[in-house]
């Protein structure tokens, strides 16, 4: 090994390590979902980190669920990069794996999304995104009910 490569690692080691200060730290979101009126089933998370997976064509960033109970519950997603993320959730009482609707496509179940838009159709990434920084997030979604 010359000396000269010798060099050259050194200053790329002493580089990443000043670096090392300045690299995004993952934080937790907690999630906080309101307004479920039986504890039947589960309510079930998706975190969506771009446009593309809110629209189900890549994968979610991350998935979760927790039992369900009257009033409020809450899931916490650990180690999640800063960046730009969306929520659905819907209260999943039959544990059927799907949100039951009726013929028109109304849900028959509980469901609702980050900052709560008030639209009557599936909302836009952009009317549901937030922002993870580094320091822990929180989240409160309130469930609306079709039918």
């Amino acid at each position: 090994m010359s000396v000269e490569s010798i060099y050259r690692s050194a200053v790329l080691a002493g580089f990443v390590v000043c670096m090392l200060p300045f690299a995004a730290h993952a934080a937790d979101l907690t999630v906080t979902v309101d307004g479920l009126r039986n504890a039947n089933g589960t309510v079930r998370l998706e975190l969506d980190g771009s446009e593309a997976a809110w629209n189900n064509k890549a994968k979610a960033t991350a998935k979760g669920d927790v039992k369900a109970a009257v009033g409020a519950v809450t899931y916490t997603f650990s180690d999640i990069q800063p960046g730009t993320y969306a929520l659905g959730v819907y209260q999943d009482e039959d544990n059927s794996g799907k949100l039951r609707t009726n013929f028109l496509g109304i849900p028959k179940e509980g469901y609702g999304f980050s900052n709560n838009p008030s639209v009557m159709r599936m909302p836009t990434f952009q009317e549901v995104q937030f922002t993870v920084a580094q320091q822990n997030t929180t989240v409160l979604i309130h469930l609306k009910h079709g039918i």
